[in-house]
C-alpha cells in the first residue's frame, strides 16, 4: 500500500525540524538584540526548540546544542548556576552521542566553576563525566558499574 508524504508522517517531521530549527535561529537573533526582554525572548524560544528535538524528532545532538547555546546566554546574565546547569545537560547529550562538542563543552563548564569558586564542583563534574563516558563507551569498572560488584 502506498502512502502519500502526509500519512507516513514525513512532511510532519520536516515541519517540526524546521519550527525548531527556526526557534534556535531566532532565539541566537534575540539573545544578540541585547537587554532583558530580548533573552527571556531567546530562553523561550531555544526551550521550545529542545522540546522539539527531544520529544517529537529524537535529536539528542540538536537538542544539546541549544543547551549549549542556553548555558552561554545564561552565563551572561549572570545565572551562572543554571549556566551550569545547562552546560552540564549538553555535555550529557554529546557524550552519549558520541559527539566531539562535550570535550569543548566540559571545558566551558569547568571554566566557569573556576570563575565562580566552586572548585569542589569542578571536582564532582570531572568524577561525572568519568562516569557517564565510561558507561556509554562500556568502560566501567567490573566492581562499580551501576554502584554493584559484578561477577568476575
Amino acid at each position: 500500500m502506498n502512502t502519500t508524504p502526509e500519512e507516513d508522517g514525513t512532511d510532519v517531521h520536516a515541519d517540526r525540524r524546521a519550527a525548531a530549527d527556526q526557534d534556535f535561529a531566532t532565539a541566537r537573533e534575540r539573545a544578540t538584540a541585547g537587554g532583558d526582554t530580548a533573552a527571556d525572548d531567546a530562553v523561550e524560544l531555544a526551550d521550545r526548540a529542545i522540546a522539539t528535538y527531544l520529544e517529537e524528532l529524537d535529536d539528542v545532538p540538536s537538542a544539546a546544542q541549544v543547551l549549549w547555546f542556553l548555558g552561554r546566554l545564561e552565563d551572561t546574565r549572570g545565572r551562572t548556576d543554571l549556566a551550569a546547569a545547562q552546560l552540564r545537560s549538553a555535555v550529557e547529550g554529546f557524550v552519549v552521542t558520541h559527539d566531539d562538542r562535550a570535550t569543548e563543552v566540559a571545558d566551558e563548564l569547568v571554566a566557569l566553576l573556576r570563575r565562580t569558586g566552586q572548585d569542589d564542583g569542578v571536582e564532582e563534574f570531572l568524577a561525572w563525566q568519568s562516569r557517564l563516558v565510561a558507561t556509554v563507551t562500556g568502560e566501567q569498572d567490573r566492581t562499580t558499574a551501576a554502584g554493584r560488584r559484578r561477577a568476575p
